[in-house]
């Protein structure tokens, strides 16, 4: 009796590894039937973008206080959101201003200014290279920097 389940058991699993290979074989032939597929370079469909929201939103306060607004909004644990058929990016609303603060104290234009963006977002930099607002976004921010307060002080010569 004990023989004739030691019998069983080979069959059965003598059965199991036919059929499984039997599919392995019949997958790679699948494999090897198969085209490569291009894509198309297609545009960009935005569905949601909180971040050029946001940016507006700071461009009509006309002056931003960088510590008094990381420090609140890091309180608030609220987060800007990019929606696409491309990508997808979520941020914190504090990691976001500390991004524009260092970039804005950093860049001595407002193209330095977008190209600090693009580095540090590359997620986002298709928007920040067609979004109009950032050369505004980057004057108003200066004036909060460090550079900025120093630019702003009367040369004495």
């Amino acid at each position: 009796m004990k023989n004739l389940y030691n019998h069983i058991t080979v069959i059965i699993t003598l059965i199991f590894f036919m059929v499984s290979f039997s599919g392995h074989t019949q997958k790679k032939t699948y494999e090897t039937l198969l085209e490569t597929v291009y894509l198309k370079n297609t545009k960009e469909i935005v569905y949601k973008n909180t971040f050029s929201n946001y940016n507006d939103d700071l461009i009509a306060s006309k002056e931003i206080k960088f510590k008094k607004e990381i420090k609140f909004l890091k309180g608030k644990n609220s987060s800007l959101l990019f929606v696409s058929n491309k990508n997808n990016v979520e941020l914190v609303t504090a990691s976001y201003l500390r991004i524009i603060q260092k970039a804005a104290n950093r860049s001595r234009n407002a193209e330095a200014f977008q190209l600090f963006l693009i580095n540090n977002l590359p997620q986002l930099s298709h928007q920040f290279s067609i979004d109009d607002n950032l050369e505004e976004l980057y004057f108003i921010s200066r004036k909060d920097t460090f550079n900025g307060k120093i630019d702003a002080l009367p040369s004495v010569l």
